[in-house]
C-alpha cells in the first residue's frame, strides 16, 4: 500500500499540473473574445459616427435646395417690384420680401450650424477610426499571444498526459478508480498531506484513529469530510 500512496502521490503532482493548465487552456479563448467584443464596440461605434455625417451631410443639402428655393422667390419677387401699379402692392410686396430674407437668414444660420455639427462628427468619425486602428493592432497582437500561449499549454498537457499514461499502469485498477472519481468531484485535488493533524484540503480535524492509520500506510485512507485521500508528508513515499 506504501508503494500505492507513493504512486498516487506522482499521479496527483502531474494531474495538478493537468488541471491548472486545462482551466488556462479555456480561459484563453475567453479572453480573446473578450478582446474581439471590444473591437465590435469600436466598430459600432465607428458606423453611428460615419451614418450621423452622411445624415447630416444630406440635411445640409436640403436646406441648402430649400435657400436656392427662397432666394429664387426673393428675386422673383424684388423683379415684380418694378411692375406694381400701387403703393399698397409695393408695400405688400415689400413685406413678402422682408420676410422671405428673414426665413432665408435663419435658414442660412441653420446651415452654418449643419456644417459645424459635419465638421465635428467627422472629427469624432476620423478619432473613432484611428482608436479602431489600434484597436485592431491590439487584437492582432493579443490574438498571437493567446496562440503563442495555447500552443505552449497544448504541448505541456501532452506531455503530462504521455507520463500519465506511462504512470497509471502500475497503480491496482481499484484504487486508481477511487482516486480519479475523487480528482473529478474536488476539481483536480485528490490527494492531500496531513497538516498538524488535520486535513490538508479542508482543514478539518481529523481523529487520532485516522491519523494513525495514515502513518501506518496499510490502506487508503480519506478524510470524513472532504473524501480526500490523505498521506503523511513527513516522508517520501
Amino acid at each position: 500500500m506504501a508503494d500505492q500512496i507513493g504512486l498516487l502521490k506522482q499521479l496527483q503532482a502531474l494531474d495538478g499540473q493537468l488541471y491548472q493548465l486545462r482551466r488556462q487552456q479555456a480561459d484563453h479563448p475567453r479572453q480573446l473574445q473578450q478582446v474581439e467584443t471590444e473591437l465590435a464596440n469600436e466598430e459600432a461605434k465607428l458606423k453611428t459616427f460615419e451614418t450621423r455625417v452622411k445624415e447630416l451631410q444630406l440635411a445640409q443639402k436640403d436646406k441648402e435646395v430649400e435657400l436656392q428655393s427662397r432666394e429664387a422667390n426673393v428675386k422673383k419677387f424684388q423683379s415684380q417690384l418694378f411692375q406694381v401699379k400701387t403703393n399698397k402692392e409695393y408695400a405688400a410686396l415689400q413685406k413678402e420680401i422682408g420676410t422671405l430674407k428673414s426665413d432665408n437668414s435663419l435658414l442660412e444660420e441653420a446651415i452654418i450650424k449643419t456644417m459645424d455639427a459635419i465638421e465635428e462628427a467627422q472629427k469624432q468619425k476620423q478619432t473613432q477610426g484611428q482608436q479602431l486602428k489600434e484597436q485592431q493592432e491590439r487584437l492582432r497582437g493579443e490574438r498571437q499571444r493567446i496562440e503563442q500561449a495555447l500552443a505552449q499549454i497544448t504541448e505541456q498537457i501532452t506531455q503530462l498526459d504521455r507520463q500519465r499514461q506511462q504512470l497509471t499502469p502500475q497503480v491496482p485498477p481499484d484504487t486508481l478508480q477511487a482516486y480519479e472519481r475523487i480528482l473529478k468531484i474536488r476539481d483536480g485535488v485528490a490527494m492531500v498531506p496531513l497538516m498538524n493533524e488535520s486535513c490538508g484540503g479542508c482543514h478539518r480535524r481529523l481523529p487520532p484513529q485516522v491519523i494513525n492509520q495514515v502513518y501506518l500506510k496499510t490502506q487508503l485512507v480519506t478524510c470524513e469530510t472532504c473524501n480526500r485521500i490523505l498521506y503523511n508528508n513527513e516522508d517520501n513515499s
